[in-house]
């Protein structure tokens, strides 16, 4: 009796924490999109909030550039813009960043143009971000 008792709580406790990490992640993915959408030059913003049940957390941004853009600048501004956008969020969440010119996806950067990993995390960009004001 108590064995299926404590499974239930278990179980409960666990549904509880994935709807919890799922309205985080809404939270997270509309007000990043917000703020990298008003940095210049960029036409589109798309950023998802991957959460394996818990046992991993990624991040992936993908941002369209107007085709005028300098993709150096826009790199730069928008990962300024996700710092200061990320809240709460936890530092060791990796994220996969792209900015790419409207029409031309195959033609993009990545943050280590700017001397960061090419996956960072969500602290190394803080951390950039901190330094390149």
């Amino acid at each position: 009796m108590k064995t299926g008792r404590f499974s239930r709580v278990l179980l409960m406790g666990l549904i509880a924490a994935l709807l919890a990490s799922c309205s985080t992640g809404a939270s997270f993915v509309k007000d990043m999109d917000a703020s990298l959408s008003q940095v210049g030059d960029v036409v589109s913003a798309q950023t998802q909030y991957n959460n394996s049940a818990g046992m991993s957390t990624r991040i992936n941004v993908r941002i369209t550039a107007s085709t005028r853009a300098d993709l150096n600048t826009v790199l730069e501004d928008s990962l300024r813009a996700f710092a200061n956008a990320s809240g709460k969020t936890k530092g060791t969440i990796s994220v996969a960043y792209y900015v790419f010119p409207e029409g031309a996806e195959e033609e993009g950067i990545r943050p280590d143009k700017v001397g960061l990993a090419i996956t960072p995390t969500v602290d190394e960009i803080r951390e950039y971000a901190r330094s390149s004001r």
